[in-house]
């Protein structure tokens, strides 16, 4: 929200229940029932500001009574607080501009602090144009008034040729309605969340020769490894968020073709999310259960499940292999010939509400590979009907096993080797 358009109230015109009475339409507008955690955080706030409690809007408190961390919690190496209070503003700015557009009082929370604020909305004024003073001894010469109106000809014609452009660009550039599995994944009614990996675990679980659980994720507890160097090598790790630069060309890409829904994606990485989220939101999965703790949650319901190996390569173990299909992702022959595989999941997540996507690739080509067909609406489309799957009805949940070829920069051919259906639940 631009500085320009806002003042500061004036101290003696402040009128605490006024501002209360403002913080509880805000807090009961569609935008924020939909967001319960940035909700509860705007009334705490709220409450802290208005009775001048401002010890208790520091961040350690908040990320204890509002998001239900430890006493011990480091603020350092949890950003739950900051990532939640960029979103708070983003909301309260949006608000701002379409529901609460005619409101005018204003609640901001500055940046450095998690304390509100309350600003005047200043009306935007026009300029006066000042009359034209003609004068009444001058006479219009007869060629200027024949140019006046070739002028306007011209003007209406060219008008008429811009609207036509106009729309033959915008039916060019019309945004179709969404097929699955998007078409279950984002709407205006609810919000989804995609989640990038947290790379730093990969070299973790590396040094650690084991996965790490989502358990000890959650809790950053990461088991201790003799002669590491730095000595602080993992704290580090923890300490920053570090993603894939091919994940988020994907959830670039994802959001893109979803734009219509923009106001309601909002992109985060592992490091900024928790368990309610879970059940709270749609939610987008990029990345394995190794360098994505999160999709751990949904690895008892797929059949072809992620494992890292003693090398620590990440492969699919096919749980019930049936015809042809093998009972190991990628084979000894694959490896051979430069073969990976990812995986596209469409779930119920975990609360059952709504669906859940996982993207996960045994490289970071693989799942590029994946994320790319994903988004090729033409190409997905069929693969869903050739799996018994309609991409305009109701959702129906599918894991879909893809190969591809790798080389230098990329994998391409992509193919689909296997593939399980899970029946729709009932509405």
């Amino acid at each position: 929200m631009s500085q320009s358009t806002i003042q500061e109230m004036p101290s003696e015109s402040a009128d605490v229940e006024s501002r209360r009475a403002l913080v509880e339409r805000v807090a009961a507008s569609d935008l924020f029932q939909k967001a319960h955690r940035l909700r509860e955080f705007l009334l705490y706030a709220a409450d802290c500001t208005l009775e001048n409690r401002l010890a208790d809007v520091r961040e350690q408190a908040i990320a204890e009574r509002v998001f239900g961390r430890r006493p011990e919690f480091q603020g350092a190496e949890d950003s739950i607080v900051r990532a939640e209070a960029r979103n708070l503003r983003k909301r309260l700015d949006t608000y701002f501009n379409t529901e609460g557009k005619f409101e005018p009082v204003l609640i901001v929370m500055p940046k450095g602090g998690y304390s509100l604020g309350f600003e005047r909305r200043l009306l935007e004024t026009k300029a006066e144009i000042p009359p034209v003073i003609q004068n009444p001894a001058f006479v219009w010469p007869r060629w200027l008034g024949l140019t006046t109106m070739l002028v306007a000809v011209a003007a209406v014609a060219l008008a008429v040729y811009w609207h036509d452009s106009a729309s033959r660009l915008r039916s060019q550039f019309h945004i179709a309605s969404p097929t699955l599995p998007f078409s279950a994944l984002f709407s205006q009614d609810q919000d989804t969340f995609i989640i990038t990996s947290d790379t730093g675990l990969l070299q973790i679980s590396s040094l650690a020769r084991r996965r790490i659980t989502l358990d000890e994720y959650m809790a950053r507890s990461y088991p201790e490894v003799p002669n590491t160097q730095p000595t602080d090598l993992i704290r580090n790790w923890n300490l920053y968020e570090f993603t894939d630069g091919r994940e988020m060309a994907i959830a670039g890409l994802i959001m893109r073709s979803n734009a219509q829904y923009a106001q309601h994606i909002d992109l985060r990485s592992g490091h900024e999310v928790q368990l309610q989220d879970f059940k709270d939101h749609n939610t987008v999965l990029i990345g394995s259960p190794v360098s994505n703790p999160w999709a751990q949650l949904y690895e008892d319901k797929l059949n072809f499940g992620c494992e890292l190996d003693s090398q620590g390569r990440i492969g699919f173990r096919n749980k019930a292999a049936r015809g042809s299909e093998l009972s190991q992702y990628p084979s000894p022959d694959d490896i051979l010939h430069n073969r990976t595989y990812a995986r596209l999941a469409f779930l119920p997540r975990v609360s059952d509400t709504a669906s859940t996507l996982l993207i996960a690739g045994t490289t970071a080509q693989s799942t590029q590979a994946a994320g790319e067909l994903l988004v090729d609406r033409q190409r997905l489309n069929g693969i869903l009907r050739s799996i018994n799957v309609n991409p305009t009805g109701p959702p129906r949940y599918f894991e879909i096993l893809i190969r591809s070829n790798n080389f230098v920069g990329g994998a391409i051919l992509p193919e689909v080797v296997a593939w399980r259906l899970n029946p729709a639940p009932e509405r």
